[in-house]
């Protein structure tokens, strides 16, 4: 079954230097939470990694960056409701995110007992898009 949703605000992004690579290029850890409207109603909560390949320091958002990490979803897909974790892997540039996501095995409580599947995270600007294709 597929399911859309939109982020609608992130409510939190805690971006911490892990240390500079060389020039215009760093690590960086972030802790974030993103909420969402659509099929999927709720609540990321998201912990990254990030590669800075061109780290613009007077516009990040101009940035271009690599990044995997994970993500804890609670609340309802498609009127299900519960929590599960997705593994994300992607790429960041001014145009926006565009991420793969995995439902990890075994991660999934409520009714997402039993979830698996795979997804992606995208831009159409101005709006980010997380959808997933998932088998309950």
């Amino acid at each position: 079954m597929i399911a859309k949703g939109e982020f609608t605000v992130v409510s939190k992004w805690d971006e911490k230097n892990c240390g500079d690579v060389s020039n215009n290029m760093l690590i960086a850890r972030v802790s974030s939470v993103y909420n969402t409207t659509g099929d999927i109603q709720g609540e990321f909560t998201v912990e990254y990694l990030l590669h800075y390949t061109n780290y613009d320091t007077e516009n990040q958002h101009n940035s271009e960056a690599t990044y995997a990490g994970y993500m804890v979803f609670s609340g309802t897909v498609n009127g299900k409701s519960g929590t599960f974790v997705l593994e994300e892997k992607g790429c960041y540039s001014s145009t926006g995110p565009i991420s793969d996501l995995t439902i990890k095995a075994n991660t999934g409580t409520g009714d997402f007992s039993g979830i698996s599947g795979t997804g992606r995270m995208f831009s159409e600007q101005p709006k980010t898009i997380i959808e997933i294709d998932y088998i309950l």
